[in-house]
């Protein structure tokens, strides 16, 4: 019985550092790269591309804007008699974390995009 101990003692050693002598190469998963966070769009573009798409005189438009999380409606769209170029003027109101308020605007076709001109209170 004894005899058997020490070979368990001696053997059983060398076993577990015979496993460790051996190195196995490292196996780790691939991680796909990580895409650019997008450019929030701004309550500006929203609006403005909203105006862009209504029709003059039409009924209440809703907008909303998952970036900021704001919201409004936009309540009139006419044509703005001070500019040629199809300019539209509005009035839209913004729910926001700030609070309720209302705009006037005007928005401008620029480049197949639309903007609004000048500053509107809009970010």
């Amino acid at each position: 019985m004894l005899s058997k101990l020490i070979v368990i003692a001696i053997v059983f050693p060398a076993l577990v550092l015979t496993a460790c002598s051996r190195p196995e190469p490292l196996q780790t998963s691939t991680v796909a790269p990580v895409a650019a966070a997008a450019v929030p769009i701004t309550d500006q573009t929203v609006i403005a591309e909203t105006v862009g798409r209504a029709t003059i005189g039409s009924d209440p438009l809703a907008w909303a804007n998952p970036s900021t999380g704001s919201a409004g409606v936009i309540e009139q769209v006419r044509p703005d008699t001070n500019n040629p170029n199809g300019c539209r003027d509005f009035v839209t109101s913004k729910h926001s974390l700030e609070g309720v308020t209302r705009f006037n605007g005007v928005a401008c076709p620029s480049d197949g995009s639309w903007k609004i001109n000048g500053s509107s209170g809009l970010h």
